[in-house]
């Protein structure tokens, strides 16, 4: 209440069972809420702060300050540089595990050096001492905050971080709500015994929406920072994406300079942190997830070069299904509808609960926003899908280079091609050999995309993929790989390593996914989007995975509707 969002930002961890900073993604000073937090991701939490001390460390030695006060009184030359408080719930838990000590290392620095560049730490634990914490001592000599509630004699007895007096006190918290705090680095004589106040839930809730109200009253618009979500046992939702978020802030698309602007910013500063971006390559940027990380979110970068098409392959066909709609609404958020062209065959099998989903994309996105879209179910389609895709890539090639590149992008999405009799490879007595259809659909993957046409290839499996793709020679015309957990020969066939096939060794949820970039042989592990997403907004109003979609389908038609009218 007493800082705007640009001043004071927090950084919100709950332990892995921990859910007390639910309501709090509503509030606007709030930069990441982390609920069910594995240990694995409050490390890395930590070590993107440890990254911001160095780079505000950086900063200030140009600019020859010693501190935030110093940089705050040259006027904040290199923009504003909000204090950050980070709070973690069940502290101990960032020591599971860490058998190289690195937790411990990372506390200490933002516990020595954090508070001269403006970053702070709220740790709370059921107990000062956690099994597998070094540097215990020098950790909390740096803590000179201290505070402590109803604890038994004996935890009580073996404080250090307490003198005798305030051991005493402590003893006389016999109820939950006394406490006893001291601001002096545990100064025996600076203890105070008190009660904790009590804000209670209705009263919470009525204070984070007046804030929410305020900063978007008093604060432009565009500085009304987005708040990171995420919840280590559900999967992501699209909408809660900052860069979805921000772009369906916009009043109409990017142009190529404000694209490159956003793309080629590091990810610390809101951008996609993409170097070699160039508007004559035609980039197109899809979201697919949340990375195991605070800022990280999984994302597909195409561009008209060869083998820039994509496979998705795996059996959790929620998750299947919710990145190919995810994929398809971010590419609207890209670009205007001269732009884009769309062509969908959809082979999913009738009445399943992911069925309906790129119907739903092509009703309330694509279709409603005026893009070019042609759809297909049935079996019989796929000659008239892969004809059209082959002359139009031959007529492109007809082109001279400077008119080629003015050629809207197309967008194939292709699912269970393996359930088209048409075109699966046929099997002879020593292996598998190409039919007529899978030719030409080869050679759509060898020369397409370098002529606009990507291709985005869903397979429940490896084994079904290989029906129509070749595992060796195919294959290698599929820079993007996303695999699901599958076997370690699978594995290793697809993303060239066995991570696919530990994918979900910390448990069945969330469901994991692996992104491999097969050019810079770089794999990111992440959480994909899920046609099973939602958004609890209120007890009676709840966001589900379609209507967050049909809501980008909402604002790329108002931009449609803008263009015609101007």
């Amino acid at each position: 209440m007493r800082y705007n969002p640009n001043e004071l930002r927090l950084f919100l961890i709950d332990g892995k069972d921990g859910v007390e900073f639910q309501p709090y993604r509503e509030l606007p000073h709030a930069e990441v809420v982390s609920l069910h937090s594995s240990s694995q991701l409050s490390r890395s939490v930590l070590a993107e702060l440890i990254a911001e001390k160095e780079r505000r460390n950086q900063v200030f030695a140009t600019l020859k300050v010693r501190d935030l006060t110093g940089y705050r009184d040259k006027g904040q030359p290199e923009g504003h540089m909000p204090r950050i408080v980070l709070l973690i719930d069940e502290y101990h838990e960032l020591f599971e595990g860490d058998t190289e000590g690195t937790a411990s290392e990372q506390l200490l620095q933002l516990a020595q050096q954090g508070r001269s560049v403006g970053i702070h730490m709220l740790l709370g634990s059921q107990r000062f001492g956690a099994p597998g914490m070094l540097h215990q001592t020098a950790i909390f000599g740096n803590i000179h905050l201290r505070m402590a509630m109803q604890m038994s004699s004996s935890d009580i007895q073996a404080l250090i971080e307490f003198g005798r007096r305030g051991k005493q006190l402590l003893l006389s918290c016999d109820l939950p709500g006394k406490i006893v705090v001291n601001d002096r680095q545990g100064d025996d004589n600076s203890n105070k015994l008190g009660k904790i106040a009590l804000l209670k839930e209705g009263r919470r809730d009525t204070l984070i929406k007046q804030l929410n109200e305020k900063a978007n009253q008093d604060l432009p618009h565009h500085e009304v920072p987005t708040t990171i979500v995420f919840d280590g046992k559900e999967q992501p939702n699209l909408i809660e994406n900052p860069y979805i978020s921000y772009l369906m802030q916009q009043s109409q698309w990017l142009d190529h300079k404000a694209w490159e602007n956003l793309a080629r910013r590091p990810i610390h500063t809101g951008g996609l942190d993409v170097v070699d971006w160039f508007a004559a390559e035609h980039p197109c940027v899809m979201w697919l997830g949340q990375e195991f990380s605070v800022h990280g979110q999984a994302m597909i970068v195409t561009r008209r070069r060869v083998a820039e098409h994509l496979l998705i392959i795996g059996g959790a066909n929620a998750v299947r299904y919710g990145m190919l709609a995810s994929i398809l609404a971010s590419l609207c958020l890209n670009t205007a509808p001269q732009n884009a062209q769309f062509l969908i065959l959809d082979r999913s099998i009738p009445d399943t609960p992911w069925n309906q989903t790129l119907p739903h994309i092509k009703d309330n996105v694509l279709q409603i926003s005026g893009y070019a879209v042609s759809f297909y179910s049935e079996n019989s389609d796929i000659e008239t899908v892969l004809k059209e895709l082959t002359a139009e890539m031959e007529r492109r090639k007809q082109l001279p280079e400077r008119e080629r590149k003015n050629e809207p992008s197309i967008f194939a999405v292709m699912t269970e091609l393996d359930r088209v009799d048409e075109i699966r490879r046929k099997v002879d007595a020593y292996s598998m050999t190409d039919s007529p259809l899978s030719e030409k659909l080869h050679a759509i993957c060898v020369e397409g995309a370098s002529m606009g046409i990507h291709l985005i290839l869903s397979f429940s499996g490896v084994r079904p993929m290989s029906h129509v793709i070749d595992e060796r020679r195919g294959i290698n015309n599929f820079r993007h790989r996303v695999a699901l957990q599958m076997s370690e020969e699978e594995s290793l066939t697809l993303v060239r390593s066995r991570k696919a096939a530990q994918l979900q060794q910390e448990g069945p949820t969330p469901i994991c996914a692996l992104y491999m970039d097969i050019e810079h042989d770089k794999s990111i592990r992440f959480k994909p989007y899920s046609i099973e997403s939602k958004i609890e907004l209120s007890e009676e109003q709840i966001l589900d995975f379609k209507e967050q979609i049909a809501e980008v389908g909402r604002r790329v038609a108002k931009w449609v509707n803008k263009s015609l009218l101007t």
